[in-house]
């Protein structure tokens, strides 16, 4: 809300009958500690003598009090301090209570010096705005104070085009001929394939395996399982889940092909 519209709402707050003065105006600014930086005493229309600088850790205290055209003590329907940037006109405004003895204080917290001046500082004009619906209202111009703080700059519009976002596809990558592939199979499965050719050629005797016939089955669909996951891992399986079915099945592998094993020797002493 601009000066000039707190000056409008001031004096058509109500049919005013009289006018509003301000009285027993001070003006400080206050350290942590309580003590006073600046302090002065106000009678309408005197300005402040000196330019005070607040800061989070001094923020600005005003007390004042207010009378009508009569003298009594007026009880006022508005009471702010408004606080607008010389340079670029930005305003804050900040709401007064009731103080003791029929006065009234607006003090400008820490918090709001670092959320609505600190980042924006620089010289402040200070005015006190009161109103009544029924003597009408005021606007008092201080003076001038210096806020203290770090400027930020102002932030980008949330609306407008934004930059243009340019994507490119990733390139198919370049494969190995099929021919590469058909013989690197081949060469995998060379192996197996003199495995068995191999025993072929020794005669490899396996009726023997009826009278084993329960574990020597078990323990050759364990060897088979192995070579499945082998095939598996080849299609498209990762290496951890491998290695995990691996190990669940390395001990019934073993304990299996040991009972076979023991059970053939046996037989053959018999």
């Amino acid at each position: 809300m601009r000066l000039w519209a707190l000056c409008g709402l001031a004096a058509l707050c109500g049919v005013a009958r009289g006018e509003v003065a301000a009285t027993g105006v001070v003006v400080r600014v206050v350290e942590r500690t309580g003590g006073a930086l600046f302090e002065q005493a106000l009678a309408h229309p005197a300005t402040l003598d000196a330019v005070p600088t607040i800061k989070a850790s001094a923020p600005l205290v005003v007390d004042f009090g207010a009378r009508g055209a009569d003298g009594a003590a007026v009880e006022l329907d508005q009471a702010l301090v408004s606080l607008q940037h010389a340079d670029t006109g930005a305003e804050a405004v900040f709401a007064a209570r009731p103080a003791k003895g029929g006065q009234y204080r607006a003090s400008v917290a820490p918090k709001d010096i670092r959320r609505q001046l600190g980042s924006a500082p620089g010289r402040y004009r200070v005015a006190l705005v009161l109103g009544s619906f029924e003597h009408g209202g005021l606007v008092y111009e201080l003076g001038v104070a210096d806020v203290a703080g770090k400027a930020r700059p102002a932030p980008r519009p949330a609306l407008g085009p934004k930059p243009e976002i340019h994507h490119r596809f990733a390139e198919p990558q370049r494969m190995p001929n099929a021919a590469v592939s058909v013989l690197f199979a081949a060469l995998v499965a060379a192996p197996l394939a003199g495995l068995l050719g191999a025993w072929a050629r020794l005669g490899v005797n396996v009726a023997n395996l009826k009278r084993e016939r329960a574990g020597s089955l078990a323990f050759m669909a364990l060897v088979s399982t192995y070579m499945a996951l082998a095939a598996a891992y080849w299609v498209g399986i990762r290496l951890l889940p491998m290695l995990g079915y691996t190990l669940a099945l390395a001990l019934p592998t073993y304990l299996v092909g040991q009972y076979a094993l023991s059970r053939r020797i046996e037989w053959s002493h018999e």
